[in-house]
């Protein structure tokens, strides 16, 4: 079956693809007295911890670190999306073993159950973006410090698409790699912690071309370099867009995206055996 044809059996199961998304969330807020808020507490904690330890206990300087722009409205800005890729990395890991019986005796579309996660994920990082906006207007109206680009608010449609399509892309990897190889998970962890520090979200690219030029040639290639900084460029006044780094998300997300479901379909008849 070639990629067309699969493609298109995704499109015509749209309908389940979305009952199953649905599904994820009514089971991830079922038992939860707080519900939706958690997705502003879980990110807004983590923002308060790298706040805490960057900003007050290393005294990171704003104008280093974050563009100009204050420490922790940057860091919120870069936080949000790497909780999306993160959390669908280490979940799309285990999608096809962890619903092994339905994958097993459905005759749906296997990507399903990768994608269902990615979209899952991606509507609390929606969800969770009234956090950035809070901030972005007390920083705006309540100290004076930044001023919003009302215009640049559309630079985050193609950072959806791309962060989406990049977790696509990675989760048609790690679903069925992970489902042969048990220990790909530890290795897949490993290399989220090593990728957070990989991209620039505790600091800025700037302060990387300054003191690690050799690096920021590295960084480049790091599609959420781009991503971040499409989220960020809203509040960023003295700051041009990364355009390079923007091509450099697009060229390898499409990139990850491919190899991604030339991997799936490769190693699906393998893994439907081992499951």
């Amino acid at each position: 079956m070639n990629m067309a044809v699969r493609l298109r059996r995704i499109v015509e199961h749209r309908k389940v693809l979305w009952t199953l998304v649905k599904r994820d969330l009514r089971v991830r807020y079922a038992r939860s007295v707080l519900g939706y808020l958690w997705t502003l507490i879980d990110p807004l904690a983590m923002a308060l911890v790298y706040w805490f330890v960057f900003g007050v206990i290393y005294k990171t300087r704003s104008e280093l670190s974050s563009d100009g722009a204050p420490f922790v409205l940057f860091l919120v800005a870069g936080l949000l999306p790497w909780n999306w890729f993160n959390m669908s990395i280490n979940e799309s890991a285990r999608a096809l073993y962890a619903e092994r019986l339905l994958v097993r005796s459905t005759n749906l579309p296997r990507e399903l159950w990768v994608i269902r996660l990615v979209i899952a994920k991606g509507i609390e990082f929606v969800m969770s973006l009234p956090i950035l906006i809070g901030f972005m207007l007390y920083f705006r109206f309540g100290t004076d410090q930044i001023y919003i680009h009302p215009e640049k608010f559309l630079y985050w449609i193609p950072a959806l698409v791309l962060e989406f399509l990049l977790c696509v892309g990675l989760g048609f990897v790690m679903a069925p790699v992970t489902a042969l190889v048990d220990d790909f998970v530890r290795l897949v962890r490993i290399g989220l912690r090593v990728l957070f520090y990989l991209t620039p979200i505790v600091y800025s690219t700037q302060i990387l071309s300054d003191r690690a030029p050799w690096a920021r040639h590295i960084q480049q290639f790091n599609p959420l370099t781009g991503i971040n900084d499409m989220f960020r460029q809203v509040f960023l006044t003295h700051v041009t867009p990364d355009y390079h780094a923007w091509i450099f998300a697009a060229v390898v997300t499409v990139f990850w995206l491919f190899v991604g479901m030339w991997v799936f379909k490769k190693l699906e008849p393998a893994v439907l055996k081992e499951i």
